[in-house]
């Protein structure tokens, strides 16, 4: 017998979206003030590495907060029944996963060998800044985010052939 799984009610997709929302509200602010406050290079001098790692261990404890807020959003959203789930649907939701997992795999190919190249091109703090960044694209809060995009975009574009076929 084969084991049924039950999504979340679509009033969470809603809520994930919300929380997405408020999440990027709450990273460009902290972004503003830490472009228009606090300049590592200005303030500290890139000579002092005790105050630079400082400040970086600041930033730190909010970005972390951020990805965990936008990693339940994702999957709240993931999770959650369209307004009208039908076989259509499921079926695009069993299309879709496989094609993320290739999409993810080739992310990470192609993010290992350009941290290969880029390793030994520039210098080690912008070879770290670099490493947190294209991590944002490739940890699993972006798998689970290509997932819910490519399945609304999938959506949207399969109800728009819909309605011009009528």
């Amino acid at each position: 017998m084969r084991k049924k799984y039950h999504l979340l009610d679509h009033k969470w997709q809603k809520i994930g979206f919300a929380l997405f929302i408020s999440t990027i509200v709450l990273f460009l602010a902290y972004l503003l003030k830490i472009v228009f406050t606090f300049s590592p290079n200005h303030i500290f001098g890139v000579e002092d590495n005790y105050k630079l790692d400082l400040f970086n261990a600041i930033i730190q404890g909010p970005v972390a907060l951020l990805t965990l807020l936008s990693s339940v959003a994702f999957a709240l959203m993931a999770l959650s029944q369209e307004k009208q789930e039908d076989e259509r649907i499921v079926e695009t939701r069993h299309q879709i996963l496989p094609r993320i997992v290739i999409l993810y795999i080739i992310v990470i190919i192609i993010r290992f060998f350009v941290n290969m190249f880029l390793v030994r091109m520039i210098a080690p703090l912008s070879y770290a800044i670099v490493i947190q960044i294209t991590g944002l694209f490739t940890g699993v809060t972006a798998f689970i985010g290509y997932y819910v995009l490519f399945f609304k975009l999938s959506l949207w574009k399969q109800n728009r052939e819909l309605s011009d076929e009528e």
